[in-house]
């Protein structure tokens, strides 16, 4: 990737890293330094990255920063593994009162980090089952799965919220 394809790729996959990061985490200061992290590591390895995997590249680091970043901040809590979830302030809160897209998005927030990742990339993104197994380090039997959960999460949710 030369400096020029570089600057290109800053311009048209900043949103869309910040976009990803954003489902992996409600943290607005922890996605902006993932994407920060993920640019300045595309930097430091733009000579062996090809501008066709370059946005992929970027994603994958973005998840793996958030992912170290969760399971460090975890550790410092002294929280057990077996009882991960995500922000607790994303969460649906029964009875409020909110519109469909308010709705959505918080029923979205309320998955599992790596169902919503994967809806993220699948549906919002539009990324292949491939190269989402890439970006993710999954197999795409596990994709596929956790695309599955997600989607009948989702349902369950909506459905309870009467939306």
């Amino acid at each position: 990737m030369t400096i020029e394809e570089y600057n290109k790729g800053v311009d048209e996959w900043a949103d869309d890293a910040y976009r990803f990061a954003r489902s992996c985490s409600c943290d607005d200061n922890k996605c902006r330094d993932a994407v920060q992290e993920a640019f300045a590591k595309l930097w430091e390895r733009r000579k062996s990255v090809q501008i066709e995997r370059g946005k992929a590249y970027l994603l994958s680091t973005v998840h793996n920063y958030l992912v170290s970043r969760f399971r460090y901040d975890q550790l410092r809590k002294g929280v057990d593994r077996v009882g991960m979830e995500e922000n607790a302030s994303c969460t649906i809160e029964p009875g409020t009162d909110f519109e469909l897209r308010d709705a959505l998005e918080k029923a979205l927030q309320s998955l599992p980090p790596i169902q919503r990742e994967c809806l993220q990339l699948r549906d919002i993104e539009g990324y292949t089952y491939k190269e989402i197994s890439n970006i993710l380090n999954l197999s795409e039997d596990q994709v596929s799965v956790y695309l599955f959960r997600a989607k009948v999460s989702l349902r369950k949710k909506l459905i309870e919220y009467k939306i």
